[in-house]
């Protein structure tokens, strides 16, 4: 049966003390003088090794068959060898068809009536490249990335996914050239400039990261073109993220995803249009969820996460949480104490009817609270350190941002903290203006209303330089030249004058030829004088 979850089965399908019974496993309780314990056997059966993965898997190998069954353990050894014997059969009736180097994984699938199926794969060494003996269908190498293939380079990818991660599983005795190395590093390196000079880099790591992966790399040492198990499960891991992450952005197809921020298809989430109660409520959150969803676009593209953009979304709203939290607890004192003013507390006596000026600072009180209770559960529950791989952001996303309502609801609670903090520092704002404008002269008013008008205007000018937007991508220094001046407002007045100007010249420049040849030619120009 062809199958391909043996990475998935190595590290979900684990074995456990509490699940050994009798004399399956022993606990050691004496040690035998001069330490004579018979030595576990390097080989069994009809000669499968065993090797010890640098994670710890025990995983053994005979001829070029790989498994990651326990075959100390006599039932599983006698099954193995059955499953052996049947694909060496099965390979000999396709030996024409199969590459000359290969390597073929086995493992036993017991299913849940207890009936036994030998599942394999088959590598092709030399072209790197996954295959199975029948047609399979092409989830076989895709079942991760839920993502339709079109092209056969595209499907290449995940060729190359699959094998890296074989050899990822099965280290030893591997050979690795010095060029391949150097072409690895090359491609990091690549990956490294294209992060630091790009704003939408498809880079898969961050600088820092690909500095250290760099440097990593550059310490492997191949003695001709042998590896140790140690460096070829980094090389091969590498390999295999790098060839997912090319799968994943379509490279070498014609439709590839050159920027991060963009996807594949025509129509993204962006187009559609928002629900009424997300307008409504962002128009309330001071249009805060509005910012949040077109940045969850640009990174839950095609059911794909940008994972770098995620990661400093992030860390940006944990910062702005933690920083709102400061004049949350100032504005929080200041309403203790402006209740605290005899004139707005009504003299310290306690009175059932309170004034506007007082009601509008308890609903800010209560506001700043909010924003101090919902900004330390919020950053609780996004914390850095839980968003460090691409496959926790992804569970992340799929769980909170599956469907269009889920992404709008999400961008709703990431913006909780804001509105609150914005709703209370306006309603503190009225409660000050209400004790300058109530019973109050006309002088003070007049006062404060020039200094609160002075104060909108320049909040709204603070507030309007927020619409500046970076440009578009140039390629090339005179593309954008010509880009700036498109923009200047008095370039068609320009174009204008200088054309007038120039009719206005080339008529002058007539006239005077026409006075210049009119008149018959003096004596001295047809004798040849010319004046100097």
């Amino acid at each position: 049966m062809p199958v391909s979850f043996f990475v998935r089965n190595r590290y979900e399908k684990r074995h456990y003390l509490s699940e050994m019974h009798g004399s399956a496993v022993q606990e050691i309780k004496i040690i035998p003088a001069k330490n004579k314990m018979p030595p576990r056997p390097k080989s069994v059966g009809r000669g499968w090794e065993s090797f010890v993965h640098p994670e710890g898997q025990l995983y053994f190998r005979w001829k070029n068959f790989y498994t990651n069954s326990y075959l100390y353990d006599a039932d599983q050894l006698e099954d193995m060898e059955e499953a052996a014997d049947i694909l060496e059969k099965e390979l000999r009736q396709h030996k024409a068809d199969l590459p000359n180097k290969i390597d073929i994984g086995v493992e036993i699938y017991v299913e849940d009536d207890g009936s036994k199926l030998a599942c394999y794969y088959i590598c092709d060494l030399e072209a790197e490249k996954v295959l199975w003996l029948i047609d399979c269908s092409i989830d076989y190498l895709v079942e991760e990335e839920h993502m339709p293939v079109y092209d056969e380079a595209h499907l290449l990818h995940a060729h190359g996914t699959f094998y890296w991660q074989h050899v990822q599983m099965f280290p030893h005795n591997r050979e690795f050239s010095k060029n391949r190395l150097i072409e690895l590093r090359t491609i990091l390196t690549y990956h490294l400039h294209d992060r630091a000079t790009s704003r939408t880099s498809n880079a898969p790591y961050d600088a820092d990261d690909l500095h250290r992966f760099v440097q990593v790399f550059g310490d492997i040492e191949i003695i001709g073109d042998c590896v140790s198990e140690y460096d070829m499960v980094k090389i091969a891991r590498m390999k295999s993220l790098l060839c997912a992450e090319q799968l994943r952005h379509y490279h070498g197809t014609k439709w590839a995803r050159l920027d991060a921020n963009r996807s594949v298809h025509r129509e993204t989430s962006t187009n559609y249009d928002h629900s009424w109660w997300f307008n409504l409520l962002s128009f309330l959150f001071f249009c805060t969820p509005a910012i949040y969803i077109k940045r969850l676009d640009e990174m839950w593209l095609d059911m794909k996460i940008n994972h770098q953009p995620w990661r400093k979304f992030i860390s940006e709203i944990q910062e702005d949480w933690t920083a709102s939290i400061t004049p949350s607890a100032v504005i929080l004192t200041a309403n203790v104490g402006f209740l605290a003013i005899q004139s707005v507390d009504q003299g310290g006596t306690a009175y059932p009817d309170r004034t506007a000026g007082q009601i509008i600072s308890y609903i800010s009180t209560i506001l700043t609270i909010g924003n101090i209770i919902a900004c330390t559960i919020l950053a609780r529950q996004h914390r850095p350190s839980s968003h460090l791989h691409a496959d926790d952001a992804l569970s992340y996303l799929v769980e909170r941002a599956g469907t269009r309502w889920k992404a709008e609801r999400l961008a709703i609670i990431l913006s909780i903290p804001t509105a609150f903090f914005l709703w209370g520092l306006c309603t503190f704002s009225g409660a000050i203006l209400w004790v300058c404008f109530h019973d109050t002269y006309i002088p003070t008013r007049i006062s404060v209303a020039s200094v609160a008008i002075f104060s909108l205007i320049l909040v709204t000018l603070v507030v309007l330089n927020g619409e500046w937007s970076p440009p578009q991508v140039v390629h090339s220094v005179p593309a954008n030249m010509r880009q700036q001046f498109m923009k200047i407002p008095v370039r068609k007045w320009t174009e204008q004058t200088l054309r007038k100007l120039s009719r206005k010249m080339t008529g002058l420049a007539r006239r005077t030829s026409t006075k210049l040849v009119a008149p018959s030619p003096s004596p001295d120009l047809e004798m040849g004088n010319v004046p100097r």
